[in-house]
């Protein structure tokens, strides 16, 4: 009879634990994307990653960072020149469609660091030119089409980029293509 009495009491003792829970503790983690993108507001190619702000959803709002840019350099017999463009796209975007489908769209910040140098010339005439610096070259907005897998896997992303460049205004922009990975 001690044995039953402990039993219950013992059961009665933990039944307050036992439901103390209401459900069983789940990682509820937000839902990223890394991605290599062509063109769109990296100039030439970039890469970037994107996070949704809200746990446990694909869609809503979210934001964008990447560095990115383009190099080149052309020489001639006289003379050299070399321009280095590196891009920081900054963006907050917002996602529609709570499936694998979604249409994006956002707005964001474009700062630039620039390198230029040129150097050639004549025997009598040889002249070395150089700047460098950084600075937000203007804004630029986004719309298009994400694929992204539900937990993980591979994402696409199309997209228009019409650029508002300081001084100059708004222009055309162009289109972007981005391939990578998401998961949560």
């Amino acid at each position: 009879m001690k044995t039953v009495v402990l039993i219950i009491v013992g059961f009665l003792a933990v039944l307050p634990f036992a439901f103390s829970q209401d459900k069983i503790p789940q990682f509820d983690t937000r839902h990223k994307n890394v991605y290599g993108e062509l063109l769109g507001s990296h100039i030439l190619a970039g890469v970037n990653f994107d996070m949704r702000l809200k746990k446990g959803v694909m869609d809503g709002i979210g934001f964008r960072a990447g560095v990115g840019g383009i190099s080149t350099t052309t020489s001639d017999q006289t003379s050299d020149v070399s321009l280095g463009i590196v891009t920081f796209p900054l963006e907050f975007n917002h996602l529609v469609g709570k499936k694998r489908s979604s249409f994006v769209t956002g707005a964001g910040l474009l700062p630039v660091y620039a390198s230029f140098s040129s150097e050639g010339g004549t025997l009598d005439d040889y002249e070395y030119i150089s700047g460098e610096g950084f600075a937000v070259v203007g804004g630029f907005l986004s719309m298009g089409y994400r694929f992204q897998p539900k937990k993980s896997g591979v994402m696409f992303q199309f997209h228009w980029n019409p650029l508002i460049l300081r001084g100059s205004g708004f222009t055309a922009g162009w289109f972007g293509l981005g391939l990578g990975v998401g998961f949560k």
